[in-house]
């Protein structure tokens, strides 16, 4: 009997995701982000979900946030020695239809503890980057379980946030037809643009995120010291926290800039929001993203950006559209970027409202449509192999 197609049909499913962090946990940030938004809309459109994530100092053994099942095992470094001995026995206890692997840091290998169809959400493969990240060790390990993805999902349906991180899965192995891109949204109710930014004596260049050392934040403090050697008055505000902050801040004493650059550590969402306002200039350098969710939120508030032509980066922004590319790594045309929209209000301004029209082209409903069909579909295979 020729059974009928499944797409956008299937209601009441039962979906156990395997994700490290919940949006609770103190760590988040936008791989939960991007979890919470798509699944707690298929949670209001009927589908039941089951996270589980790692544990936190304080932190409940199980709730309910958004509609999402939140159970937490593990720590933050057994969490995925934790699942390889459970999942088994979660997936019968959920009775779940199908199971969701968020590849964000270390693979789970789900596909090898369950019988179940495997949806693996890919954020970004961190492959070569891994190595600037921390020791060789520990990023040799990273880039090694990364390698074995293609082999252990071989059989399993991928969603990522964009076309660069398609190609870096393809390059790795995976076929591109069993890959769906599926760009993230931008909570439009929250990140909005305010009232007309006021006067300030200095333009503000912000960055905001975890401080990590493939965010390359330092590329933002060094642009800022050739332009105060140029004369360019203006303020670095460095939203976030993470291991690299120490670096970073010996970085702005070693440059002379302690008078100008402020570290805000973790701040929360509504001041968040007032930072994308008020400055003239968001600033991403990473060396590789999986979409640019910070660029979005900005450009959403009416904030250009100046951004590295980094995988992931060169999917969220268009060169004279929401705001202007540098060479990643290549510090003066990072300054000279810089002091270009800096010197010309008028082309800030234009960018600042283009830049909400772009950001507005993508939204997490369109998103959890998306990945509920990538569900279904993975449904839909394993049923015919059966």
């Amino acid at each position: 009997m020729h059974e009928p197609a499944l797409c956008l049909r299937l209601t009441g499913v039962k979906v156990l995701a395997v994700n490290w962090r919940c949006i609770r946990n103190p760590l988040a940030g936008g791989a939960e982000i991007h979890f919470q938004e798509i699944f707690r809309r298929l949670a209001a459109r009927g589908h039941e979900v089951t996270q589980l994530a790692e544990r936190y100092p304080g932190s409940a053994e199980e709730e309910t946030l958004d509609g999402i099942r939140v159970r937490r095992l593990g720590g933050a470094q057994t969490f995925n020695f934790t699942i390889a001995r459970n999942l088994k026995r979660l997936v019968g206890e959920t009775g779940c239809d199908v199971v969701v692997d968020d590849l964000n840091k270390i693979p789970f290998y789900s596909p090898r503890l369950t019988d179940r169809p495997v949806l693996a959400m890919l954020m970004h493969l961190f492959r070569g980057s891994i190595f600037r990240e921390t020791l060789f060790p520990l990023a040799a390990y990273v880039w090694l379980a990364e390698t074995a993805i293609p082999l252990a999902y071989r059989r399993c349906r991928f969603t990522v946030l964009s076309e660069s991180s398609k190609r870096d899965a393809v390059r790795l192995g995976i076929r591109p037809e069993r890959i769906a891109v599926v760009p993230p949204g931008t909570d439009f109710e929250r990140f909005h643009p305010g009232p007309a930014r006021p006067d300030t004596a200095r333009p503000v260049l912000l960055h905001v995120g975890r401080l990590k050392k493939y965010k390359a934040t330092d590329h933002l403090l060094r642009a800022a010291r050739r332009l105060r050697d140029r004369g360019r008055d203006c303020d670095v505000v460095i939203v976030g926290s993470g291991d690299d902050r120490p670096r970073l801040e010996k970085l702005t004493d070693r440059l002379g800039l302690r008078d100008r650059v402020r570290f805000t550590g973790f701040i929360g969402e509504d001041e968040k929001v007032n930072w994308y306002r008020r400055a003239a200039v968001l600033v991403e350098n990473s060396a590789k993203e999986g979409w640019g969710l910070i660029v979005m939120e900005a450009n959403a508030c009416g904030t250009p950006t100046v951004v590295a032509d980094s995988p992931g980066l060169v999917d969220s922004s268009r060169e004279g559209v929401n705001g202007l590319f540098y060479r990643y790594g290549d510090i003066a045309d990072l300054a000279d970027k810089l002091d270009r929209l800096l010197a010309d209000a008028p082309l800030r301004a234009r960018l600042g409202r283009q830049a909400v029209d772009w950001a507005r082209r993508w939204t997490w409903d369109a998103a959890a449509e998306a990945t509920g069909q990538a569900l279904e579909e993975a449904i839909r295979e394993h049923r015919k192999k059966r």
